[in-house]
């Protein structure tokens, strides 16, 4: 008499090997966009925080006595130029009168490098002003 062996055939084994083989790929995909995900978030964080050290550093131009230049801190390098939005014209004072100083509105382009990598560009609008020479006092 013929015993019955039971187990798994060959069949069986290499079904599930695909199965398993299926499950591990789709895993595997969905951890690599992860981890796609997650560097590109933090490369984003990176730029953030240089471009407001560069925001900081042009907190004090004046785009009207500098209109383009650059400043440096650490590997941190700013360049920037700046172009008028309008004409310049006389300032006013708190109480409404006539100050000393021509005031103008100027758009500036700003291109940031850490460590001699391009971190990106923007723009932001800033005041520009000048003690005018033409007040007598």
């Amino acid at each position: 008499m013929m015993r019955r062996v039971r187990g798994f055939t060959l069949l069986e084994a290499i079904v599930a090997l695909v199965i398993f083989a299926m499950g591990a790929f789709s895993l595997y995909g969905w951890l690599s966009t992860n981890l796609i995900t997650l560097d590109r978030a933090r490369s984003g964080s990176e730029a953030l925080v240089v471009k407001q050290s560069a925001l900081e550093l042009l907190r004090d131009v004046n785009p009207m006595l500098t209109p383009s230049g650059e400043r440096e801190a650490g590997s941190l390098q700013v360049q920037w130029t700046a172009e008028p939005l309008q004409p310049t014209r006389r300032g006013s004072s708190q109480v409404g009168g006539s100050s000393r100083y021509e005031v103008g509105l100027y758009q500036m382009q700003v291109r940031v490098r850490d460590g001699g990598r391009e971190v990106g560009e923007f723009s932001l609008r800033q005041l520009g002003y000048r003690l005018d020479g033409s007040s007598g006092g």
